[in-house]
């Protein structure tokens, strides 16, 4: 009886691991409408569908939290279960994490207001007028990479409301950064989204937002979300999700599983 209890205890020890193996936590900042909290004060929104999606196709269990961004990347580092659900993909970043798969795109551009009339069709043109973007971001190491200059044409500001009451003040000619938030940023500060324009696509500014995990992360775990995430786009379903947010879809040639 004694050894039976003591096997049992044995298995036990050795399973719980492999239990908790089998549940992901997938963190993210509230940024509708990809994720955020309902006013249920339920997780909510397309990228969590799309990772409901993925978890479906496997033997996984997942929770999904909503946090500010210092800490999605705190829990990211002390929680090896811990996905992001929307991690831009950039060189800097590759050997960093673990990369499951492309979930959407946040394309970036140069901005200005509708009223800027000068014809700028290269970025290059921009250098006769002040650009700004926010100190830190992947964006403020570009336009540096393309010739830009602090105490010239280059303005650095470290929030979006800076960035965007600048611009609308006309205290800057334009403004680089991806548009995912664009317009609830802008409503957010009472400015009107009318009366900006994308001037300049900047498509070789990295894009790829992505299901981004731990390397520490179990390699089972991680084939399985990322295959089930292709199979996703495969069968419909990833298209369908989006659709139901009435999110564009990426570019289907470009999107990367």
């Amino acid at each position: 009886m004694f050894l039976r209890v003591l096997l049992s205890a044995f298995v036990f020890i050795l399973y719980s691991p492999l239990c908790n193996a089998d549940s992901v936590t997938f963190i993210a900042e509230d940024l509708p409408p990809y994720h955020f909290k309902n006013q249920q004060g339920e997780v909510s929104g397309a990228l969590v569908d799309i990772a409901k999606a993925v978890v479906k196709q496997t033997n996984l269990t997942a929770n999904f939290e909503i946090m500010p961004m210092a800490r999605v990347f705190k829990e990211h580092k002390t929680n090896t279960n811990a996905i992001m659900l929307s991690l831009l993909k950039t060189p800097e970043r590759i050997n960093k994490y673990t990369w499951l798969g492309e979930v959407y795109f946040a394309d970036a551009y140069l901005i200005s207001l509708k009223s800027h009339v000068d014809e700028v069709v290269h970025l290059n043109f921009a250098k006769e007028y002040k650009v700004a973007t926010i100190r830190g971001y992947l964006s403020e190491a570009y336009l540096k990479q393309k010739g830009f200059t602090e105490n010239n044409n280059l303005i650095l500001v470290s929030y979006y409301n800076q960035l965007w009451q600048m611009l609308y003040k006309n205290r800057i000619d334009f403004v680089v950064t991806n548009t995912l938030t664009l317009n609830n940023e802008l409503k957010s500060l009472g400015l009107d989204p009318s009366l900006i324009t994308k001037r300049i696509h900047l498509s070789d500014l990295p894009s790829s937002l992505n299901f981004a995990a731990s390397n520490q992360l179990n390699p089972k775990t991680a084939k399985a979300l990322s295959d089930a995430l292709s199979n996703i786009k495969e069968n419909g379903e990833y298209h369908a999700i989006l659709n139901k947010w009435q999110l564009l879809l990426p570019n289907t040639t470009n999107l990367q599983h």
